[in-house]
């Protein structure tokens, strides 16, 4: 593979290299030139933004500007402004050159990259080999999210501009897990005394949570957590870029209806967590245009699966080790009614962890049972509970589209077939770290595969837990069955494309006839925006800021 595939801008603008307009002037000195010029008649608006100002509004901030420390979906997003992985997306979702400019297989186990020359950090240091070895390996760390995707590999420096990286065992999708390993000046990051990622879990501070120095098109500006992050464009990044948008502004903002007051107001101008209930008052708004897309994330429910004795559940022993019960809570689940009420049409009801378009995705498994109360009862009183039980769940406030939402209506859901269920919502800045320690016994969660393959699932969520070898380490309802752990290697080994996708599927036909965890539906993706701004939305739900345009 070799060379970045074209864009395709739907607003007819010319594609740049770099920055240079082809009459051999950068945009960003071009207009600095026009506003000298012009100064004197121009007449701003107190508080208007400029036309070179993209204002971003979010349900939640990123957690941290450590490119290690954190994997969820927004922390990953505003990173990638900063920050560049060797392998990237195009607008079709297939992999293609970022930091790596081709990579191959020298041998079963050996994957060599050829780096992109000429490249420099923000700070104006090289991009080499070095960076690459050191940010992987910082990676393994026991205290970043992202070591599943990076255990066990070893990197050997060939030359500055290549490395082999080698796996332990063959590994057809190692390229596809390195698009999710932003790359880090060694240099810096050691300078700054950043060795090992921001531990969130023990509520680390470190210089590199609000700091940050990458290969990409933005540059940190300021930093207020939870309040607004700005960046601005550089004027030496290498890549390509669908707009010379100058400034980023990035704010989170909690409140579904207060996010999208302001997109009408025109106090913002792109918002990406839209609330279902707010779509159609968007798509009637004058100057307001919506983008959706399905996404390739699921919402499902989980349960503590090992504890005799499960800490928030008031009951004899433990039910949710009993298939009869979680069938229960299945057939008790309206998938319809939470569809078509609370996300207003904007899902598509589920019986499986894997979303559509991924590699393992089985339509036969997507068939849910029917809404049937009465056989949920009957279930409940096979397994020893007629009465029901209690038992607390867990659920984010600001992670998912209308998450606490959902979590409500699924409490009285529930409470129809004699299950008392207390629910205990909280911002995904206290609901993560909780799920981590495994400190609930039943909980929502929204996955999706960062590289459309269901492996990503089998083996963050379904294997035995291992955090040296990157197996189970999202298994929160710490399922542990050897069998399927060794199904689940012998697919994850197989090199056969059309053998390995077989026997994904046979695996997750097994997880789902087990009702190892209770799915609901699979989202679907809305971006609000001005009608004067371009932001494709990728189904993965990551803003691709390279190809976002303003007029």
């Amino acid at each position: 593979m070799s060379g970045r595939p074209p864009m395709t801008l739907r607003t007819g603008k010319t594609l740049r290299t770099g920055k240079t307009l082809r009459t051999g002037v950068t945009r960003r000195a071009a207009r600095r030139a026009s506003l000298l010029m012009g100064a004197a008649a121009l007449t701003l608006l107190a508080g208007a933004a400029s036309a070179d100002t993209l204002r971003i509004g979010a349900q939640a901030d990123a957690g941290t500007m450590d490119p290690q420390a954190q994997n969820i979906q927004t922390t990953i997003t505003v990173l990638s402004w900063i920050y560049e992985p060797l392998v990237t997306r195009d607008e079709n979702m297939a992999k293609a050159p970022m930091l790596a400019t081709a990579w191959e297989q020298t041998d079963d186990t050996t994957w060599r990259f050829t780096l992109r020359e000429g490249v420099t950090f923000a700070d104006g240091a090289p991009f080499t080999a070095d960076d690459v070895k050191f940010t992987i390996e910082r990676s393994q760390a026991p205290s970043s999210q992202f070591s599943g995707y990076t255990a066990g590999l070893t990197v050997n420096v060939v030359d500055d501009l290549t490395v082999d990286v080698v796996t332990p065992k063959p590994d057809p999708l190692l390229p596809d897990r390195l698009a999710n390993i932003p790359i880090m000046d060694k240099e810096w990051t050691e300078a700054n005394g950043a060795l090992t990622p921001q531990d969130l879990k023990s509520g680390e501070e470190s210089y590199t949570a609000l700091h940050a120095n990458g290969t990409g098109p933005y540059v940190l500006e300021s930093r207020a957590p939870d309040s607004k992050s700005v960046f601005t464009l550089r004027d030496d990044y290498w890549g390509e870029m669908a707009d010379d948008i100058e400034t980023i502004e990035f704010n989170p903002i909690a409140s579904d209806p207060t996010r999208i007051a302001a997109l009408l107001s025109g106090e913002l101008d792109l918002v990406i967590d839209v609330p279902s209930q707010a779509v159609a008052r968007l798509e009637a708004s004058p100057g307001i245009k919506i983008e959706q897309v399905d996404e390739f994330r699921t919402i499902f429910f989980g349960f503590d699966l090992a504890n005799d004795d499960p800490q928030y559940v008031e009951a004899e022993g433990n039910p949710f080790k009993k298939k009869e019960v979680r069938e229960a809570i299945s057939y008790a689940v309206d998938r319809d009614a939470i569809v078509k009420t609370v996300m207003r049409g904007l899902a598509s009801k589920t019986n499986q962890i894997l979303a559509p378009k991924n590699n393992g995705y089985l339509a036969a498994n997507d068939e849910a049972p029917a809404y049937d109360p009465e056989k949920a009862k009957e279930l409940l009183a096979e397994a020893g509970y007629p009465d029901g039980f209690a038992f607390t769940l867990d659920c984010p406030n600001n992670r998912y589209i209308n998450d606490e939402q959902v979590c409500r209506t699924l409490v009285t859901m529930l409470s129809r077939i004699g299950l008392d269920v207390t629910l205990n919502a909280m911002p995904r800045a206290q609901y993560f770290p909780k799920l981590w320690e495994r400190d609930t016994s039943a909980f929502m969660m929204g996955f999706n595969s960062p590289f459309a393959d269901g492996m990503y699932a089998l083996e963050t969520m379904l294997m035995s837990r291992n955090d040296d070898a990157g197996e189970g380490i999202y298994n929160y309802n710490q399922y542990a069955n050897p069998e399927l752990d060794a199904k689940i290697r012998s697919a994850r080994d197989e090199l056969d494309a059309a053998k390995r996708t077989a026997l994904m599927e046979e695996i997750f036909s097994e997880i789902t006839d087990e009702v190892l965890y209770v799915p609901l539906y699979n989202q679907v993706l809305v971006y609000a925006m001005k009608d004067t701004v371009t932001a494709p939305v990728r189904p993965d739900n990551w803003l691709e800021i390279r190809w976002v345009t303003m007029d």
